[in-house]
């Protein structure tokens, strides 16, 4: 899974970011996911520091993320919510 983030990270540095494009909301989505996958108990924080752009930034990524439908919202007991069909189908990972 290390190889895949590696690669996302990659993609998502050659967009600018911008917390209002879908499609740079749909890669945070991703990389939220797998970050929430690894068992992680502060998802937006480890976000941040791989992305190394500002916790604030991250988390409104997410939150603007979640209100778009491209993360589903944390279900209770669990550190993270999961990426949605809606942002796996824009990433183009699902028909």
């Amino acid at each position: 899974m290390s190889s895949s983030i590696d690669f996302s990270l990659e993609r998502i540095r050659t967009l600018t970011p911008d917390s209002g494009n879908l499609k740079y909301l749909g890669e945070i989505a991703w990389l939220y996911d797998r970050i929430v996958q690894c068992g992680t108990t502060v998802p937006v924080i480890d976000l941040s520091y791989e992305l190394v752009m500002s916790q604030e930034f991250v988390a409104e990524c997410v939150r603007n993320a979640m209100d778009a439908g491209l993360i589903c919202v944390p279900k209770r007991g669990s550190n993270g919510g999961r990426i949605s069909k809606k942002a796996l189908r824009l990433l183009h990972q699902e028909g």
